[in-house]
């Protein structure tokens, strides 16, 4: 019979090196916090057409350079509108000025009025000051979205062109509007208008000017069902008037676009969810060590019950610093790629569960032994205890560890540092729960 339990310091002195290596990665680097911990904004952002893959340089840059912004991911996905079997139609209204939101509002009943020839139309966030030339023109690009009536469902995608919508807005002139306060600074001036134009638009002054005027649509552009979204992630928390400027540094060099969604963590939320985070790893260790006390509280008396528990809280602690430890080495060398953040803290948790599911199915088979094989040492126990388990542990971990091994390879890039994380964690759960917990149990006794 194999005795693992006479290897026992082996095994030990392994965790030992790997454990001490860890705490000296984070004592070096300390871990690379993300945007949970830290503050920051996410941003998506939704554009007319498919960039090109050299964009993800240009936007980088953008924000570093205009707005100074810090630690930048950039990803990209494609938003599939369709829904139940139809095929919703973006398109983007240009206007010369600057508008209020009653003038959207008048397009949009302008539209709907159309009833089921042309579907429900909705209005999404405009770019009021939009802007390709630096701020000193300025003019309102105004989102629309159009879901097709439901004789369409299963059907191609919806092709309303462009001149139709622009006849549809402009079958009356568009109502006055008082122009909107250009909230960045620079000077105001409405965007000279078509020669369809009926009436010649008043200068103004700037940008707190109030004067009323002439509403002309310029142009429509439309999209497509399969329009690309970008999100951008950086450490940074950027005020509106830094969005508006990327935006319109965007919208000079790829077109239309609207902002979908913004995501600001500010310095107290980032450090709420320090202390969160910390005590979610606390609590699930403690209610962890009570659970198993309970669970095995007829092995003799409630203390030996507790190093049980005991035994397996210093396992998890083992796999989360053996984690932490690899995720301090590559945030060093991969600062970008691999942070701290919420999802990450998931994997932590994820990990101390798995290694805790391993480690009671080996305890059990103990506390079974021991009453069957009274006349034999706790040792010859535990080590015949192991060899019952050590091939359900092993598969189990395997099938687990193939499946993450292909998520890890060929995911994406946003899942690919939470799939590594539980990949690093469940091989170090899977040794410890074999290797060290039961060890733990034989040295203590």
């Amino acid at each position: 019979m194999l005795h693992l339990t006479s290897k026992k310091y082996y095994f030990f002195a392994i965790s030992l090196i790997v454990v001490v290596f860890g705490l000296i990665f984070m004592a070096l680097w300390g871990l690379n916090p993300g945007i949970d911990f830290t503050g920051g904004t996410t941003i998506d952002l939704q554009f007319q057409s498919v960039l090109p893959a050299t964009s993800t340089n240009t936007i980088t840059s953008l924000f570093k350079n205009d707005v100074k912004a810090k630690d930048i991911k950039v990803y990209y996905s494609t938003n599939k509108l369709a829904k139940d079997g139809v095929n919703p139609q973006l398109f983007w209204v240009q206007l010369n000025v600057p508008v209020d939101q009653k003038v959207q509002d008048e397009i949009l009943k302008r539209l709907n009025a159309q009833g089921n020839t042309l579907g429900t139309v909705e209005a999404l966030p405009p770019l009021v000051h939009a802007s390709t030339d630096g701020g000193t023109t300025t003019y309102s690009l105004l989102p629309f979205k159009i879901t097709p009536p439901a004789s369409t469902k299963g059907g191609a995608a919806f092709t309303i062109t462009a001149a139709e919508i622009q006849k549809l807005i402009t079958a009356t002139p568009l109502p006055n509007t008082t122009v909107v306060p250009n909230t960045t600074g620079t000077a105001t001036t409405p965007a000279t208008p078509t020669p369809a134009a009926t009436a010649t638009a008043t200068p103004t002054t700037g940008a707190t000017n109030a004067t009323t005027l002439p509403v002309t649509l310029q142009k429509v552009y439309a999209g497509t069902n399969n329009n690309q979204v970008i999100t951008i992630q950086t450490q940074t928390l950027l005020n509106p008037v830094a969005l508006q400027k990327i935006e319109n540094s965007l919208l000079k060099q790829y077109g239309p676009l609207y902002q979908s969604q913004v995501n600001s963590v500010g310095p107290s939320i980032a450090s709420s969810t320090t202390y969160l985070a910390i005590a979610a790893v606390a609590a699930a260790s403690l209610a962890i060590l009570i659970y198993i006390g309970i669970a095995f509280r007829n092995v003799g008396s409630i203390g030996r019950a507790l190093r049980y528990g005991a035994c397996a809280i210093a396992a998890l602690l083992h796999d989360a610093v053996v984690v932490l430890g690899v995720w301090a080495w590559l945030g060093h060398i991969f600062p970008n790629v691999f942070k701290v953040d919420t999802l990450f803290v998931t994997a932590i948790l994820t990990v101390i569960g798995f290694s805790v599911h391993d480690t009671i199915v080996v305890f059990d088979r103990i506390r079974e032994n021991s009453q069957r094989r009274s006349s034999d040492t706790f040792t010859d126990v535990v080590n015949a205890s192991l060899l019952q388990t050590m091939a359900r542990s092993l598969n189990t971990s395997l099938t687990v560890l193939i499946t993450l091994s292909a998520l890890t390879i060929f995911g994406g890039e946003a899942i690919r540092p939470f799939t590594l994380a539980l990949l690093v964690g469940i091989f170090s759960g899977t040794y410890s729960s074999i290797f060290n917990t039961s060890m733990l149990l034989v040295v203590w006794e």
